[in-house]
């Protein structure tokens, strides 16, 4: 049960993985909003990182935010429902101690959208204003999996919802299908740009080194781990220096294929790690590989293009919105291991080009996903919410 001490029902401060150095639960005359979402500390992961990113943003000087983390990756399944069960109770005794006058929701897809689908519904039980904040590029997918009584749950609670927060245009397109057009605004994911002050030039410096790949995500998830795995063996064939690590939940079942397809001597699988950890792997890498099936606004992405990595990775989701193909980078369509191999390889041996767009990645990241513009938005959007009767 140890393992389950959390943010939930914390009055106290807020854990993140950089520690807030103030209690976002200060009394304060500033409109207090009751957040939902990933746990901070023991969740690597896109999600997670925009949280932190958006917990330590001039927002929390607009806004006295108390946190619940209502689900979390490694505590197994029996940790999971203390974790979601202790996250209602808390949500109750909140709203009722602070009476918050808004209540944010972050939402995934799978299983979870029915768990936040349903503090939506408390929410608006308690008579709250609602912003949903959708992070999957999946959700109209995974809703057309559903039976009819479980698309209504979600279109139910996606209807009581005063605002929705999609993360690309592209998402937000997806969200039009099932809520309505008004309620829907894109504000892109972003992050500190300061955290990342890599030159472009280091690549320079390190022409004619072994090559080094980097991936990161979680496995088994649709991230197309395999298809750079067999991209890597064909690749080895003239570039047989070529290493590439894996950084992610879930790399087991990946292990083994390697040592299937003779290539483990030329992998490294690290695991998940924190935000602090990943800018070493990318100071380090050469080029940034993400041949995912799916995805809304992948925050690797932009970590990638901020630490000025070029990156081979696919049209899908809200990614064009950030790679512009063969200007900052390369796209291909899933499933093509060839042309994967083929994009990687004219990288290798294009050390300019790299050059070229890795500046360019991280120009478009500083000038229009830093997190100084992200939290003006996110301000506007939630004060209108709030104000909106």
């Amino acid at each position: 049960m140890n393992n389950l001490q959390t943010q939930i029902g914390e009055l106290e401060r807020i854990e993140t993985e950089s520690d807030l150095k103030k209690s976002t639960f200060e009394k304060t005359s500033k409109p207090r909003i009751l957040m939902i979402g990933m746990h901070l500390t023991k969740t690597r992961g896109g999600i997670s990182t925009l949280i932190n990113e958006m917990l330590q943003s001039s927002v929390t000087e607009n806004f006295e935010i108390n946190y619940i983390a209502s689900q979390a990756e490694d505590f197994g399944r029996f940790g999971k429902l203390m974790l979601a069960l202790r996250a209602v109770f808390s949500f109750v005794f909140n709203v009722l101690r602070n009476n918050p006058a808004l209540v944010y929701v972050h939402l995934g897809s799978n299983a979870s959208l029915y768990r936040e689908s349903l503090f939506i519904i408390l929410a608006k039980v308690f008579g709250k204003k609602i912003v949903g904040h959708f992070h999957a590029g999946d959700v109209e997918e995974y809703l057309v999996s559903q039976s009819r009584i479980g698309r209504r749950f979600i279109a139910s609670a996606m209807s009581l919802s005063d605002a929705l927060i999609a993360v690309s245009q592209e998402s937000a397109g997806k969200l039009r299908k099932i809520a309505s057009r008004n309620k829907i605004s894109v504000v892109a994911n972003a992050l500190n740009t300061k955290a990342f002050p890599f030159s472009p030039r280091r690549f320079a410096e390190r022409e004619g080194a072994n090559i080094k790949l980097l991936f990161v995500g979680a496995m088994g998830k649709l991230k197309g781990e395999i298809d750079l795995a067999n991209a890597v063996k064909i690749l080895r064939v003239n570039h047989s220096n070529l290493k590439i690590t894996f950084l992610g939940f879930g790399g087991e079942k990946l292990k083994n294929y390697c040592e299937k397809i003779g290539i483990v001597d030329a992998v490294e699988f690290i695991g998940a790690v924190s935000l602090e950890k990943r800018i070493e792997f990318f100071e380090k890498a050469d080029i940034f590989v993400l041949p995912t099936y799916a995805e809304a606004m992948p925050m690797s992405v932009i970590e990638a293009m901020a630490a000025a990595l070029p990156c081979v990775t696919t049209d899908v989701g809200g990614i064009p919105e950030l790679i512009d193909d063969g200007e900052n980078g390369f796209l291909i369509e899933p499933s093509n291991v060839k042309k994967l191999a083929e994009r990687i390889s004219f990288l290798i041996e294009n050390p300019q080009t790299r050059i070229e767009f890795a500046a360019k990645a991280q120009d478009k990241v500083r000038r229009n996903f830093g997190l100084d513009d992200y939290a003006v938005k996110l301000t506007t959007l939630l004060y209108e919410t709030i104000e909106n009767k």
